[in-house]
């Protein structure tokens, strides 16, 4: 049930170059910290409820019939992760809107454009209790890291998808000065396994 609903509440905003749906036999590579770090939900109660797991759309994507993931890529990211572990504050509600973002080389963006044409980008915010929102990086802007990460990838990539994994609005001006695909979405233990399903989806017109 958790899976039909978040696929039903899934929205496409925009697919330019017929970016999807992945179809079997394409190559992707998935850039952004956020690809394995899903944000289940916000920071405060919400955020303290015990669930058995939780997907994330690296693993997700992988499951997908017929779609190949760049490896070396990911392994690139987990590596960095090491030394850069995610930050989840101290005390009660005090988790960062944002992580930190991975700086990446055009080399490593112009390698994984020879393993496929086409790339996810994963964006992450959080949102939650005693805390609010505020015009700033890193909160309701994108980070530096974040619009070099954008830029660069759509600059190689002629079929880029942006996804917003995020609790609250963000600045979308963005959108307009890349030649990228966009698609939202929300929250919830199975969302990143309903978001690889719909990429995949004939539906998508």
């Amino acid at each position: 049930l958790s899976r039909v609903s978040a696929t039903e509440g899934i929205v496409l905003l925009e697919n330019k170059n017929n970016t999807l749906p992945l179809k079997k036999g394409e190559k992707v590579s998935v850039f952004g910290r956020i690809q394995r770090e899903y944000y289940k939900s916000g920071t405060g109660s919400g955020g303290l409820v015990n669930v058995k797991y939780v997907t994330n759309v690296l693993d997700s994507l992988r499951e997908c019939d017929g779609i190949e993931i760049n490896e070396e890529l990911a392994q690139i990211y987990e590596d960095w992760k090491k030394d850069h572990p995610f930050d989840y504050g101290k005390g009660w509600g005090q988790e960062p809107w944002c992580q930190e973002e991975m700086e990446i080389d055009v080399s490593v963006v112009e390698n994984a454009r020879k393993f496929g044409d086409k790339a996810i980008i994963v964006i992450g915010r959080t949102a939650g209790e005693d805390k609010d929102n505020s015009a700033s990086e890193g909160s309701y802007l994108l980070t530096a890291k974040e619009e070099e990460l954008i830029k660069k990838v759509s600059s190689v990539f002629e079929k880029t998808i942006v996804l917003l994994n995020v609790g609250a609005i963000i600045d979308m001006k963005w959108v307009e000065k890349y030649n990228i695909s966009f698609k939202p979405y929300g929250k919830a233990r199975e969302a990143a396994f309903t978001m690889s399903y719909v990429f995949e989806s004939e539906k998508i017109v």
